[in-house]
């Protein structure tokens, strides 16, 4: 088990493009507070916390080089051909995908973004599912965090959106960026 480190989740949709991302970044105990205090000194003034949809482009490009050292380990499931009236058959594949490969790494801590009390609750119903199916290890823990108390749900937050704007065709800032990348594609049609 890689008690060491903790797996923090976040998403990005292009519904247009029928694309949904599901972005964990791997983040070792010993380094969290660096992180911390790079991500808050990236915030403007009354900004209460980075959110890549927000963003003007050039700040995007700040972002993206201000968090180069020390390389980011991600895994991100990108689930593909999404119709829009599918965004939640997307994500439980995706989630059941990624936990699956978190696990694999042994990192059984993961710390999703909440999204509201229904859509949590929707989320750890199908986290005991999975233990059910024995598809996840009963060790595996995992908890949803407010981004305004957590910076390192940011990380995930930036790089589903860098993955998605690569995936959509912009890819200068996947290009920027220093990571290790594991990315597996799934059709969600």
């Amino acid at each position: 088990m890689n008690s060491e480190s903790r797996a923090y989740v976040d998403e990005s949709m292009r519904v247009g493009a029928g694309l949904y991302v599901l972005a964990s970044v791997i983040v070792p105990s010993r380094r969290a507070d660096m992180y911390r205090t790079a991500l808050r000194a990236l915030l403007l003034s009354k900004q209460p916390r980075l959110h890549w949809r927000d963003e003007k482009p050039k700040r995007r490009h700040e972002i993206v080089h201000a968090l180069t050292e020390p390389p980011l380990e991600v895994i991100a499931v990108v689930g593909t051909d999404m119709p829009s009236s599918k965004q939640k058959r997307a994500r439980r594949k995706c989630i059941d995908r990624l936990y699956w490969r978190l696990s694999q790494r042994g990192l059984y801590h993961v710390a999703m973004e909440r999204r509201g009390p229904a859509n949590d609750r929707e989320d750890l119903d199908m986290v005991n599912a999975l233990r059910a199916q024995n598809v996840l290890p009963d060790e595996m823990r995992v908890e949803w965090c407010d981004p305004l108390s957590e910076e390192l749900l940011w990380l995930p937050d930036i790089l589903a959106g860098v993955i998605a704007s690569a995936i959509a065709g912009e890819a200068d800032l996947m290009a920027a960026l220093r990571a290790e990348l594991v990315i597996d594609r799934l059709c969600c049609d």
